[in-house]
């Protein structure tokens, strides 16, 4: 990340030397300056190569005809994985043209409750695949595909490639359909991507495929310290030598910040290197953010400083990377991280941003070895659980556990790291707490639940007597939020004297049965007739969440338009397969993950 410079090795065997490092770099700013600047310039010349000879041979149009505005980036950290695109603002509202990028034939097609929600691919030329998502709706003649293909294959959703007799052809400029919220959008605004046909690797789009003017260089508020028990945040710029009393391992908080929005967004590049002040790199870390690959995307996870991350939604970057992370976006080798000090040994920590457009923050901390402290035992056994255990588990192999009644496996490669595990059981085996909590699974760990020893009262408008039967259908494990509201939510399975439950994370889960059917309420107090002639019902579960759904008009099964976040579903007039005037009996079946259903029957008559 530095240029090094030859000095008197005397000077540099001094502390007091070391410690003037920021003053002779102030010396030699001049050359520094030229070697950072024309290695910017370089690197930036490489990632827009792409973007710039494409654009050089063929048509290429700005995906929204408004000024961009981002509200999201390439290789911002969401949820279990990296963001793959850009995220441009659509002033708030739906329903803005959307232009194809390129000229291309539509790839692919998804009309989803979930994810994407509505989504267009277009290949185009020089194997490049444009992407466009959250549309409100698709172009006429890709609707009328859409929808026809929906028909055929009567499912909640859509995943299909269109074949090159449908026509879906466009030129760079065309309509391609209109801005929206569909899927796991979090309000309006078009998610777009640029990828690589062959392998649907996405680029980043603004390595000179985008024209986004960004004169704000990136942030580092904080450093995360972590040692083999704990860990603790730091402010930068930092006030004073950080002490080390350990062996320990940095992570940074960083992000990026684009002109005219106040969004957080991701890195283009992070570099960090510790170097004691003998001149040995005990660190050395170089991330970039060009190319992701959705197979590997998950790793995410082993990227991010994962307990800050899980609980905060902090942009905090490990500032090492697992030998088990297979993410592309390395130009060091893996390492576990840990840098340990002898007491009085100096060292400084360098870190270094930079945006897509060349802006970049630097940030040096000086660190000292301290006298170190007593190691202490995390363990600590638990007054509250009948039953507990602790085993180890290592990231290359699978393995099974039993401890009292219940048993674990997991799968090779669950884990990043060799790891303590530890299990308590509560409440007569309803409830079981997993240590560590701050630990992601690559794999979901399976639990073999077994049937609670005594029951008295379980939560919900019903109980169960400890000598009843209890009932082996309709069980989940829940995870609740402080509030009660429920965070997760995972089917458990029967299986002759137990219940099989694959758990995506650590933490507490509490068994609870689900046997309240979903709720079923048309828009108005009678009808579900809207003034635009669709039909529209608000669906709610507060358990289990909805599975699926099965609309019929006189019969015949009818395409519905799922909407999670606002609890509604549609039946679009424009599919025209109701009749008009007169009455016609109508059917929508809801079924939630445990298989409670509610059916809604009514005579319904479109004018």
């Amino acid at each position: 990340m530095r240029t090094a410079i030859c000095l008197d090795s005397a000077a540099l065997l001094t502390w007091g030397a070391f410690s003037s490092l920021r003053f002779w770099k102030k010396l030699c700013i001049s050359v520094l300056c030229f070697i950072v600047s024309t290695g910017t310039k370089s690197a930036l010349a490489q990632k827009t190569t792409r973007a710039a000879q494409f654009k050089a041979q063929h048509a290429w149009s700005a995906p929204l005809r408004i000024e961009p505005m981002l509200s999201g980036n390439f290789g911002e950290l969401r949820g279990n994985h990296f963001h793959t695109g850009v995220d441009l603002k659509t002033e708030g509202r739906e329903g803005l043209v959307v232009i194809a990028a390129t000229d291309g034939q539509v790839s692919r097609v998804k009309m989803s409750p979930w994810g994407y929600g509505n989504a267009l691919y277009l290949d185009g030329p020089d194997g490049v695949t444009t992407v466009y998502a959250h549309l409100q709706r698709f172009a006429p003649k890709v609707q009328s595909w859409a929808v026809e293909r929906t028909y055929a294959v009567r499912s909640l959703g859509l995943d299909a490639s269109p074949p090159a007799s449908a026509g879906l052809h466009f030129q760079a400029g065309d309509t391609l359909g209109w801005s929206g919220n569909s899927g796991g959008s979090g309000g309006p605004h078009l998610h777009f991507e640029i990828r690589s046909t062959a392998n649907q690797h996405p680029l980043n789009p603004l390595d000179g495929w985008l024209d986004k003017v960004d004169t704000r260089p990136p942030v580092l508020p904080a450093l995360w310290v972590e040692s083999a028990t704990d860990w603790y945040r730091v402010s930068l710029p930092a006030s004073d030598t950080l002490s080390l009393k350990s062996k320990v391992r940095f992570s940074v908080e960083g992000y990026d910040l684009l002109d005219g929005a106040s969004n957080i967004c991701g890195l283009r590049t992070l570099e960090a290197e510790i170097v004691e002040e003998g001149s040995e790199v005990l660190l050395t870390h170089r991330a970039s953010w060009g190319e992701l690959d959705f197979g590997v995307n998950k790793d995410m996870n082993a990227h991010a400083f994962y307990p800050v991350w899980s609980s905060t939604r902090d942009q905090v970057h490990r500032l090492h990377r697992f030998p088990t992370n297979r993410l592309g976006i390395y130009e060091t080798p893996a390492s576990a991280g840990w840098v340990e000090l002898a007491a009085g040994q100096h060292a400084v920590l360098s870190i270094e941003a930079t945006d897509a457009a060349g802006n970049s923050v630097s940030m040096d901390v000086p660190l000292v070895g301290g006298q170190p402290e007593m190691p202490s035992d995390p363990w600590c056994d638990d007054l509250g659980a009948q039953d507990h255990g602790e085993w180890q588990v290592e990231p290359g192999l699978a393995g099974t556990e039993r401890h009292g009644r219940f048993e674990f496996a997991w799968k090779a490669g669950t884990f990043f790291e060799s790891e303590t595990m530890r299990a308590f059981v509560r409440d007569n085996g309803r409830t079981l707490a997993l240590e560590p909590t701050e630990v992601p699974y690559r794999k979901s760990l399976q639990a073999q639940w077994p049937v609670p020893s005594s029951v008295t009262v379980w939560e919900g408008a019903w109980s169960i007597l400890p000598r009843d039967t209890l009932p082996s259908d309709r069980w989940l494990a829940v995870q609740r939020k402080e509030g009660g509201d429920v965070a997760r939510a995972v089917v458990a399975s029967w299986l002759d004297e137990a219940w099989e439950v694959d758990l995506p994370r650590g933490g507490e889960w509490t068994l609870e049965r689900d046997t309240v059917a979903p709720r079923v309420l048309p828009y108005h107090s009678g009808t579900p007739l809207v003034a635009s002639g669709d039909a529209v019902w608000f669906l709610e579960d507060a358990l289990a969440g909805i599975e699926d759904v099965e609309l019929r008009i006189q019969g015949q099964w009818a395409r519905a338009v799922w909407d999670p976040k606002r609890n509604m579903l549609t039946y679009e007039a424009s599919d025209a397969i109701h009749p008009r005037g007169v009455a016609c009996p109508v059917t929508l079946t809801v079924t939630d993950e445990v298989g409670n259903t509610t059916t809604w029957e009514r005579s319904l008559t479109w004018p």
